[in-house]
């Protein structure tokens, strides 16, 4: 299957600092999902039970704090593993593409305080 990103619907999600285009959604697969993110600010601490994710820095710079322990800032080229159950916040300016396995389910990211 070819997908084409300018074929994909850019949205928002709330009042989070982003815009994003799910590439790879439920509508093709459950096992794995692509989303392409440019983040303008502070993503809100959040985790999520069912999916571990990979973000793969395309451009910008942000800084991550993954669980109780690690902090990092990251550029362009950078790749960041939050495994499932692990709180994490991170914010910044960049563009990156997020995969989720098992793929995102709407809704499934609890905000943490």
């Amino acid at each position: 299957m070819i997908i084409k990103f300018s074929d994909t619907k850019t949205d928002t999600q709330g009042d989070r600092p982003l815009v994003l285009k799910r590439i790879i959604n439920q509508s093709h697969t459950d096992s794995i999902s692509l989303t392409w993110v440019t983040l303008f600010g502070r993503h809100e601490k959040v985790v999520n039970a069912i999916s571990d994710r990979v973000y793969y820095i395309v451009n910008g710079e942000a800084d991550f704090e993954i669980g109780d322990n690690e902090k990092g800032s990251v550029t362009g080229g950078d790749v960041v593993l939050i495994p499932k159950d692990v709180p994490y916040v991170f914010e910044g300016h960049m563009t990156y593409v997020v995969m989720n396995s098992p793929g995102y389910i709407p809704d499934s990211d609890k905000i943490v305080p």
